[in-house]
């Protein structure tokens, strides 16, 4: 197809969504990925041995099921095949003595455990539920919508009418808290600090990070009361399912289809030209979920880049990156305590000290010592992974490490590229996942290594092995995601509009930024009168397959 209404570059979760959303609206659409799989950063493969099949990047998908996207589009998407499956034991957090603390869906044995573990945390448990449910209810408007806007200010005074149950001030401070004060603020033991410092370390939130708190408010008890998703038969189920949607609808999706560059003349982006020299020509605009940098430095290099979006590009910062390792077991992971087995997360990183130091180490160019390990028993939740009974899956995140190595804080590895020390890092990754599961390196049948320049190699918004593509600081959060001149998804080049990790709300498979993408650009066209753009006219749906 040489010519359509609206080009989409990325076919991610995100740009799949824009492109549902605007051929929903009658627009023709064209996906172009460059990889020859849909899906971005939400992979899955067989990846260690055959039949072990491993979520490659996210897996929890939380998020997507309390989307706009799903409410409306969940049962097509169910009648794609599209299917999760739920664990009502969430998460839960091992120390090196042998002690954990466990969060399950059953909310009365949570408190239990709490109780049990300590009184006082217990009742800092409850005073945190009361702020959850005070700010959950005003923040999720803010994080379905464009910012800044108006729907932000309703509920700030939606927060000011009921100043009394919830002290604006108290809410203000913890919010703007790091993880560290977060959990001084309300819990004494440093077992339970540490269960809230950990979450932080999931975005870009060391333990001493202003505005590091609001991640873990909401991951403690969302994931309490809904559990943890993932999908049924591997993550890349849902971008596949995606996909037809945008199929049913007329669109064209293309795979191995490289953007050279984005075509841009004096009136605004035109189309873009692919890498075989091929060129889709674009009547109403490009929707691009390329990270900022990458977009100007790569695909706009030949054109007239506006001074503040230029500025921006150059600022943008990415964070610390990611390592991940994909384990084939035959059996579950031997934990001390075995009710740990049971988990969908466990989170290993010992204690809010030994965060903040791995951080500093990221950030320092040195390999952590005793980094933090989000193990997820994937196939526990989802024994669909595996062919037999007995057979596991586990996928393992460290978070953090350094992009570019200049030595190792543990003293004990050689090398300063990523392909000499990648299988070194491993062995320490599965040294310290030993200590808390003795027995585990004997069940362990294969594993799959995904170092910061491999998570680079498969995907290039993952710049430096950044999962989360760009520090989710307060200075490139909200309203400042990339920039506030760039925030709500439409830039100074006419035709040109920005969605994925790199917008608001960031990191995280939410299914938020292509929507409100799609809608910018649908509202731009309505103003000019295009006749043939309607509004979605498809019925809302709250199914929840799985």
């Amino acid at each position: 197809m040489d010519e359509c209404d609206v080009v989409v570059i990325g076919a991610g979760h995100q740009g799949l969504v824009a492109a549902t959303v605007l051929a929903d609206a009658g627009l023709s659409v064209v996906v172009v990925e460059a990889n020859p799989t849909v899906g971005g950063a939400v992979q899955s493969g067989e990846v260690t041995l055959p039949g072990y099949v491993h979520d490659l990047y996210a897996t929890n998908m939380n998020l997507f099921l309390g989307s706009p996207f799903f409410a409306k589009y969940g049962a097509e998407l169910c009648n794609e095949g599209l299917r999760f499956a739920r664990s009502a034991h969430p998460y839960a957090s091992a120390f090196p003595d042998g002690a954990n603390l466990r969060v399950t869906s059953d909310q009365d044995t949570t408190l239990a455990m709490w109780q049990e573990h300590s009184p006082a945390d217990a009742a800092g448990w409850g005073r945190l539920r009361e702020l959850f449910e005070a700010f959950a209810a005003a923040y999720l408007p803010i994080y379905t919508s464009p910012q800044p806007s108006w729907v932000a200010m309703k509920s700030v005074r939606e927060v000011w009418r009921h100043r009394k149950s919830m002290p604006p001030g108290d809410l203000a401070a913890t919010l703007l808290s790091s993880t560290r004060a977060l959990g001084d603020r309300y819990f004494s033991t440093p077992e339970a600090k540490s269960l809230a410092a950990a979450w932080g370390m999931h975005l870009d939130y060391a333990p001493d990070i202003a505005g590091g708190a609001v991640f873990p408010l909401l991951e403690m008890f969302a994931d309490m009361l809904g559990g943890i998703s993932i999908v049924e038969g591997g993550a890349g189920r849902l971008p596949d399912a995606m996909a037809a949607l945008v199929k049913a609808r007329g669109g064209t999706v293309l795979t191995g289809a490289r953007v050279a560059r984005v075509d841009v003349d004096g009136s605004g982006a035109r189309g873009v030209t692919l890498a075989d020299g091929q060129r889709i020509s674009a009547r109403h605009g490009v929707v691009s979920t390329v990270v900022l940098p990458r977009l100007v430095q790569d695909l706009l290099a030949d054109a007239a880049v506006p001074n503040g979006m230029s500025a921006t590009a150059r600022n943008y910062r990415f964070g610390p990156a990611t390592f991940m390792l994909h384990l084939a077991l035959d059996g579950r992971i031997p934990w001390r305590d075995p009710r740990l087995s049971d988990f969908a997360y466990v989170h290993i990183g010992s204690y809010v000290d030994d965060m903040a130091r791995t951080y500093q180490q990221a950030l320092a160019h040195q390999l952590p010592e005793a980094p933090l390990l989000v193990v997820g028993q994937t196939s526990v939740v989802d024994p669909t992974r595996v062919q037999r009974a007995g057979q596991h899956v586990v996928w393992i995140q460290v978070r953090m490490v350094p992009s570019q190595i200049t030595g190792d804080a543990g003293g004990r590895i050689s090398g300063t590229h990523w392909p000499d020390v990648r299988e070194a890092y491993a062995d320490r990754v599965t040294d310290i996942l030993e200590a808390h599961a003795p027995g585990l390196t004997g069940q362990v049948r294969a594993r799959a290594i995904s170092s910061p320049d491999d998570l680079e190699r498969a995907n290039s918004n993952l710049v430096g092995g950044d999962s989360i593509s760009g520090s989710h600081h307060l200075d490139q959060f909200l309203m400042l995601r990339p920039s506030l001149g760039l925030s709500r998804y439409r830039t100074p080049i006419p035709r040109l509009f920005l969605a994925g990790v790199g917008t608001w709300p960031g990191g995280g498979v939410n299914a938020i930024s292509g929507q409100l993408a799609a809608e910018t650009l649908l509202r731009t066209l309505r103003r000019s009168r295009f006749p043939q753009i309607r509004p979605g006219s498809r019925p809302s749906s709250s199914v929840h397959p799985g």
